[in-house]
């Protein structure tokens, strides 16, 4: 699984620090890199478990099958994220066209532990 990670921040501050972000920012942030770290990569580091198996989908066609795969493997990896209390959707957008049949557009909504409102989250993943 590939992606740009357009989604993820890395502006900088005026000293050409990396700027950080804090709170549901903060969690937006973790909740996409934790989809697209491969789950095992960073076992050197002692987080074994930490990442998706959504790698596993790579060279797979979107359908219902896929989508059904993908939507197991990001619950699967967001219910070691501590900062949420639920996974409340997961959604794909439909391959309208034929070049959109290698990539899917998933839409991931979370309840943050301690509020109310959700998070949603738009992540393009290259197959």
């Amino acid at each position: 699984m590939t992606s740009d990670r357009e989604t993820v921040d890395l502006a900088r501050t005026p000293d050409d620090d990396l700027r950080t972000t804090e709170g549901r920012d903060n969690l937006a942030q973790a909740i996409v890199n934790r989809l697209l770290t491969r789950q095992g990569e960073l076992s050197a580091l002692g987080h074994p478990r930490y990442g998706s198996r959504l790698h596993e989908l790579v060279g797979e066609v979107n359908n219902l099958r896929i989508q059904g795969k993908a939507a197991r493997y990001i619950r699967e990896c967001l219910e070691q994220e501590r900062r949420i209390a639920k996974v409340t959707a997961v959604s794909f957008a439909p391959p309208d066209r034929l070049e959109f049949r290698s990539e899917l557009r998933v839409r991931v909504d979370v309840l943050p532990v301690n509020d109310d409102q959700e998070i949603s989250i738009i992540i393009p993943l290259v197959l």
